[in-house]
């Protein structure tokens, strides 16, 4: 008996270091990544990388409602809960093989009535009895399931840390457009009240000149109806405005945000564009990509303890037995023991072989879910440079469409004063100036959106607070 003890003992040491079955050490895409982004963005970049891009807005005020959501946003609150959890999981796996020690300790007292005759009197019999146990295990990681396990956890620790930064990144992100929205309504809202004055203005002055015969009652009632169609507008706008604020405060991680909290009130110049890099870039910059590549990585190690669960364990065990009449001379009286065993599967109905099966298959799922990521990034980037590229030149050609329409608008003026057209034809270029007005507020905010959008596809940010 004491040969088979010695023989386990040789083979655990013997196996110990073994690794018989290696995670990937590579990851291979499932997918070609182009050398460069299509549009050339040389001109637009900067020379280096831009992490905290929202102070290049230079407003004391954003930051504050940045600051504000990083401290009370839920979905943050979340991820860093589950962070704690996987940390958690990290200290189980390392506990797991780790070398258990127990004890029990117990007391036990009996007795005895006795008669032994008729007519004889009845006595009690007692005594005490007092037993303990220390034991310890130990299960030697012979095929590396518990490294493997614990290889498996850390990645994914690392996984949920970098799902937090990816949820900071895109709540900064969301704050910032948020506020532009706010400003760009408000500044809409103030355009449009300009416009419904002069719109009252010119309505007055219309029935005057009917008043006076210079003007019909077909000109009266298209001047009604342009104050009507200008004034219908005030509460989309409002609802608008009201609506990013419920927005803001839901970021903020708190039901109602005061008006107040947004005071700006022009749209401020657009940001400079980080370096935009190439596609290959976007491996290491984007948390989201790093997220898909921890979680591939950490299901292979999975494979691994699935297959490692195969082989048989090796385990010793020690105990010692302590046992008296007595409690103080317990620690007395013992009996130690030593003992090793092997133990292994012979049938277990094929559980372990599709646990490895499943584990393969899991594996399979975070590949191309980790090529999804990575291909969703590179068309994103894409996205955002023809955006910008686009929006740009939209919002040059709107500006001279207003221009346009401004000289147009004099021409109108002077023809319906000397009696060459219709007071429809001033209307419509007076109308067309009012949507230009509104409508290029709204396409500067868009072209800051985007140029904050590429940041985010980029993936650049800050640590997470």
């Amino acid at each position: 008996m004491r040969s088979v003890f010695w023989v386990i003992l040789a083979g655990m040491m013997l196996f110990s270091g073994c690794k018989t079955f290696e995670a990937k050490p590579e990851i291979s895409l499932p997918l070609t990544i182009p050398d460069y982004f299509s549009i050339d963005a040389a001109n637009e970049g900067t020379s280096g990388a831009i992490e905290d891009w929202w102070l290049f807005f230079g407003s004391d005020e954003l930051n504050a409602l940045i600051k504000d959501a990083k401290e009370g946003n839920f979905d943050l609150k979340i991820l860093k809960a589950r962070i704690t959890q996987a940390k958690a999981r990290v200290a189980k796996e390392e506990a797991s093989f780790a070398t258990g020690l127990g004890f029990s300790i117990g007391g036990q007292k009996t007795g005895v009535q006795v008669k032994k005759a008729h007519g004889s009197s009845t006595f009690y019999d007692g005594s005490h009895s007092w037993d303990g146990s220390l034991s310890g295990s130990y299960t030697a990681d012979v095929w590396g399931e518990a490294e493997a396990g614990k290889q498996a956890q850390v990645l994914s620790l690392e996984a949920a840390n970098q799902d937090l930064r990816v949820a900071t990144h895109d709540l900064t992100a969301d704050i910032a457009e948020t506020w532009i929205d706010i400003i760009s309504a408000r500044n809409k809202q103030s355009i449009l009240d300009n416009q419904i004055k002069i719109n009252k203005t010119l309505l007055e002055l219309q029935k005057l000149r009917f008043a006076n015969g210079k003007a019909n009652a077909l000109d009266v009632s298209q001047q009604r109806e342009a104050l009507a169609a200008a004034s219908s507008q005030i509460p989309l706008l409002e609802k608008q405005e009201q609506l990013l604020l419920n927005s803001l405060a839901f970021l903020s991680g708190t039901t109602a945000i005061g008006i107040e909290r947004v005071n700006t009130k022009v749209l401020p110049e657009p940001i400079p564009l980080s370096r935009v890099g190439i596609p290959s870039d976007l491996l290491e910059n984007r948390p989201d990509i790093q997220a898909a590549r921890m979680r591939l990585s950490s299901s292979q190690w999975t494979i691994r303890a699935a297959k490692a669960d195969l082989m048989p364990s090796f385990k010793l065990t020690a105990q010692a037995l302590f046992s008296s009449g007595k409690l103080d001379l317990l620690f007395q009286n013992w009996i130690a023991a030593l003992a090793g065993s092997i133990a292994g599967p012979i049938f277990d109905g094929g559980l372990r072989k599709a646990e490895v099966k499943r584990a393969k298959a899991v594996a399979q799922e975070q590949l191309n879910l980790y090529a999804r990521t990575v291909a969703k990034a590179i068309y994103e980037v894409e996205d955002r440079l023809v955006s910008i590229q686009k929006q740009k030149a939209y919002i040059k050609l709107l500006e001279e469409e207003l221009g346009v329409v401004r000289l147009t608008l004099k021409d109108a003026m002077v023809q319906y004063q000397n009696g060459q057209s219709s007071y429809l034809s001033y209307l419509i270029a007076w109308t067309s100036i009012e949507r230009l007005e509104r409508q290029l507020v709204g396409e500067r905010a868009s072209i800051l959106k985007e140029r904050i959008g590429l940041h985010r596809t980029l993936g650049w940010k800050s640590a997470p607070e």
